[in-house]
C-alpha cells in the first residue's frame, strides 16, 4: 500500500502539463463538410533539439488528423477539400522565476529566488474553409518533443477532434 500513494501521485503529475484549448462557433454548421485536404505546414525545431524528424512529427500529425476525420466521415482529397487542415509546432526555450521568500531554498540558504529552465512545445492544428475561415482550432501546450512523443500528438488530436461536428445550426 506503501507504493500506491507515489505511484498515483506520479501518474497525476503527469497529466497537469498538457493544456489543449478548442476555439469553434458552436452555431456553425459542421455537416456541410464532406471533404479535407491538408494545405502549408510548418514545424520549428531548435538545431540544437533534433531528437525527432521533422518529417516523422509530419506525419504523426497527419496520420492522426486523417483518421480522426475519416472517423467523422470526412473524405480526404489531395485537391482542394472543404477544410484544409494546417499545423504549426513551435518549440520555444522558456524560463521561470519564482521569490522564495526568507527562507529560502534550505535551511540557512541565502538563495531567495529559484529559477527552471525549460522547453514549451506549441502545437496549433487548424481547419479552414475554402473561404480562409476558421471553423475549428486545436492550441496545445505539451511536450510533443520527448520519448512519447508520438503519443501525445495523437492524443492532442483526440482531444481536439472529440467534439469536431457534433454541432448543427440552429
Amino acid at each position: 500500500m506503501k507504493f500506491l500513494v507515489p505511484f498515483f501521485l506520479f501518474i497525476s503529475t503527469l497529466g497537469i502539463s498538457q493544456e489543449i484549448k478548442i476555439e469553434y462557433d458552436k452555431k456553425h454548421d459542421f455537416s456541410k463538410y464532406k471533404t479535407f485536404s491538408f494545405g502549408e505546414s510548418q514545424i520549428n525545431i531548435p538545431s540544437d533539439q533534433k531528437e525527432l524528424s521533422k518529417v516523422d512529427i509530419e506525419k504523426w500529425i497527419k496520420s492522426g488528423v486523417k483518421r480522426e476525420l475519416e472517423y467523422k466521415g470526412l473524405k480526404k482529397i489531395d485537391s482542394l477539400g472543404d477544410l484544409i487542415i494546417s499545423y504549426v509546432l513551435i518549440t520555444e526555450p522558456r524560463y521561470d522565476v519564482q521569490q522564495l521568500g526568507p527562507g529560502g531554498l534550505t535551511p540557512n540558504s541565502s538563495d531567495r529566488t529559484f529559477t527552471r529552465n525549460y522547453t514549451e512545445n506549441t502545437l496549433v492544428i487548424d481547419l479552414n474553409n475554402r473561404s480562409n475561415y476558421l471553423v475549428w482550432r486545436i492550441n496545445a501546450v505539451d511536450d510533443v518533443m520527448g520519448k512519447e512523443a508520438e503519443r501525445t500528438i495523437d492524443l492532442i488530436i483526440v482531444k481536439g477532434l472529440r467534439k469536431f461536428g457534433k454541432f448543427k445550426k440552429k
